[in-house]
């Protein structure tokens, strides 16, 4: 298990809500307008199609294991980027986990190299909102940095939670000059207790660089880097 001190970012007030019957926490739709009710449902979507990329078992090529961290790559069948996908084990609970990757947003930039800023520009709900994050150069300088608007969700499925993220087009924070925008597929966190006492996180990365003049060695290890947070 990684030894990554995540009490350095917790606060002694995170909790997640407890599900009703060890289910699911619904979304209350009724209290979101028209277009948070369409947001929402991109955001099932995007939830759907995560669960589907954590649960199927074949296709996944291993691209290294380092520092308990295994990163998995593998094709899409209808996208041209591939998937990265890394698997590690924390010694912390899942309140502590959810808090640092979720409400702790803004604070992204402290522990993730891969990160510049980060925002939360609209929330929602208690569990859906719009996020603006800059990445970093990347690739030794051949990708420049950009800049995301990412619609995230979050859900817990008794002892599982998701950490759903996608890109999403919204005149709440649209295009600028300074930056490319960036296009990130269905794709996120999903974490649950293991069975030695540690936490296990998957951690799924489906980005488009638009750049197929990227020689594929230089684009795993990229997102090799980037995947391991």
């Amino acid at each position: 298990a990684s030894d990554f001190n995540y009490s350095a970012f917790v606060t002694p007030s995170a909790t997640i809500p407890p599900t009703p019957g060890g289910g699911s926490i619904p979304v209350d739709i009724s209290k979101l307008d028209q277009r948070g009710k369409c947001l929402y449902s991109v955001a099932m979507d995007a939830y759907t199609e995560l669960n589907e990329t954590v649960m199927w078992p074949d296709g996944w090529t291993t691209e290294s294991e380092k520092e308990g961290i295994t990163v998995y790559s593998r094709a899409q069948r209808s996208a041209p980027n591939r998937l990265f996908l890394s698997e590690s084990f924390f010694l912390c609970s899942l309140e502590d986990l959810f808090e640092v990757l979720y409400t702790q947003f803004e604070e992204l930039s402290e522990w993730n190299r891969s990160v510049l800023h980060s925002e939360v520009v609209e929330s929602l709900c208690s569990q859906l909102d719009l996020v603006y994050t800059v990445g970093v150069d990347g690739g030794g300088g051949l990708i420049k940095s950009r800049d995301f608007l990412t619609l995230r969700y979050w859900v817990k499925e008794r002892d599982m939670i998701y950490i759903v993220s996608r890109d999403i087009s919204d005149p709440v924070k649209p295009v600028c000059s300074k930056f490319p925008r960036g296009f990130n597929g269905p794709c996120g966190f999903v974490f649950f207790p293991s069975f030695d006492g540690s936490v296990k996180l998957t951690y799924v990365v489906n980005c488009d660089l638009k750049l197929p003049y990227i020689p594929q060695k230089v684009r795993t290890l990229l997102f090799n880097n980037r995947i391991r947070l």
